[in-house]
């Protein structure tokens, strides 16, 4: 019984490092884009707010992309397949981001008393351009990580370990 308790607790120490070094990753990527906006804008002062919402967003995005690891794990990928065992889950993590990031945009707007729907509509300026140009920047924000998840699950498996 003890042993077990000691793989959950190992596991569990695992899965909570995960959460944090990803929070981190999406987190300081968020708070830099969120800045670099905020001073495109031409607005005054320290964005405070938006700081809490990336990183709000940030651990939000961590558990969604942990969880859709572990409910889809990504297997052991060679060199020729390495693209397209990432591909498809950038692009699925890509849509929650997204989704995030719309929803962020609503509860901003309810906050300076506007209406959500309103706000969500406002999101990226109401600009398909810059909509366009955030999507690519968040993508490529997630192909990193999922190449590096991926390499190191091949290089852990037991083949390579062999």
């Amino acid at each position: 019984m003890t042993q077990e308790k000691e793989s959950l607790r190992k596991r569990l120490g695992a899965e909570v490092r995960s959460a944090v070094r990803l929070t981190l990753y999406f987190g300081i990527w968020f708070s830099a884009l969120n800045l670099l906006v905020h001073e495109t804008q031409g607005r005054s002062g320290l964005p405070l707010e938006a700081w809490g919402f990336a990183w709000v967003k940030a651990a939000l995005c961590a558990k969604f992309l942990l969880i859709g690891q572990m409910l889809m794990p990504m297997p052991k990928a060679d060199k020729e397949s390495l693209w397209l065992s990432v591909l498809p889950r950038s692009l699925v993590y890509l849509l929650v981001v997204i989704v995030l990031n719309v929803l962020e945009e609503g509860l901003r707007g309810m906050l300076h008393g506007g209406s959500f729907t309103e706000s969500m509509a406002g999101y990226a300026g109401g600009n398909p351009l810059r909509f366009v140009a955030l999507t690519w920047v968040y993508w490529l924000i997630l192909v990193p990580y999922l190449l590096l998840s991926q390499l190191l699950i091949n290089v852990r498996s037991t083949e390579t370990v062999a």
